[in-house]
């Protein structure tokens, strides 16, 4: 799952304007039973989020973390964008439901469904003007 976080990461990384920091706070590669493609969907879905909610005007910074909770991998991507406004909250992970200009309002909704088809969760912890932090737990393979 390490590689797969890196692989996300140098695929926005060259943003201009944003910083990124990683850290594996497991110290090596682990392993959880998953469709790669689908977990780099997931990450992508996180990071692109992630970048487009720091205002123009703003640099930005995205920290990214991967940890061992018990039986999940948690992997933690913060930003210090704009925040979630209360009003939206709950529908966040709602298909067809966007508060951007372009696209479909589907990248969270499908990042829920493939997380949850792994016996995992997804949640957030957001502050207003302050940013986001999205937090998906994934079990351990065994």
């Amino acid at each position: 799952m390490d590689q797969i976080l890196q692989n996300s990461i140098s695929l926005f990384k060259e943003t201009e304007g944003s910083t990124f920091q990683y850290t594996n706070e497991i110290g090596k590669e682990v392993f959880v039973f998953a469709d790669k493609d689908q977990l780099l969907r997931v990450f992508n879905n996180l990071i692109k989020n992630a970048l487009q909610a720091i205002p123009n005007h703003q640099e930005g910074q995205i920290i990214i973390s991967l940890a061992r909770e018990s039986d999940f991998y948690i992997v933690r991507v913060e930003d210090n964008g704009s925040g979630i406004g209360t009003d939206v909250l709950d529908e966040i992970f709602t298909p067809n439901f966007t508060t951007k200009t372009t696209g479909m309002g589907l990248g969270l909704a499908m990042t829920k469904n493939i997380i949850e088809e792994l016996s995992g969760k997804i949640w957030f912890k957001t502050e207003q003007e302050k940013g986001s932090v999205f937090y998906v737990s994934i079990p351990v393979y065994k």
